[in-house]
């Protein structure tokens, strides 16, 4: 099976920070994806979002720089490997600017990661702020 990335980039305007600290704790994600999320926030800590439809564990963390974690959701089948996940928070005057790499994707499940970056976490991260 053919594997892709996708790359995206969201600027918020709140400090980056606040954004890692919300990525890693389970209450804050929890109301971040409006889902039950369970964290371990170390390196290989696990994680569980969407009680357990997306499933991984956290390879390099380096607060508040970088979040890199392995990432499986429930439409994967069991010969198919995790995809990686690494966020990158860069801090701006006004915030900062998150990069989302997402790598080894299933080429049939392309459009639906983008879409699920583009039209549901980053809508809901501008919100972050107003959730702490």
């Amino acid at each position: 099976m053919r594997l892709q990335s996708i790359e995206l980039s969201v600027d918020l305007f709140v400090k980056p920070q606040l954004v890692w600290d919300t990525w890693m704790d389970s209450h804050k994600h929890s109301l971040l994806a409006q889902a039950p999320a369970l964290i371990d926030p170390r390196v290989g800590g696990a994680y569980s979002l969407w009680g357990g439809s997306v499933v991984g564990e956290f390879v390099y963390l380096d607060r508040p720089k970088v979040i890199a974690q392995t990432w499986r959701t429930e439409d994967f089948t069991p010969d198919m490997d995790d995809t990686r996940l690494e966020l990158t928070f860069e801090e701006r005057v006004r915030g900062c600017s998150i990069r989302v790499v997402h790598a080894h994707i299933p080429s049939p499940m392309v459009g639906m990661f983008r879409q699920a970056w583009s039209q549901f976490y980053f809508p809901r991260m501008t919100t972050i702020g107003q959730l702490v």
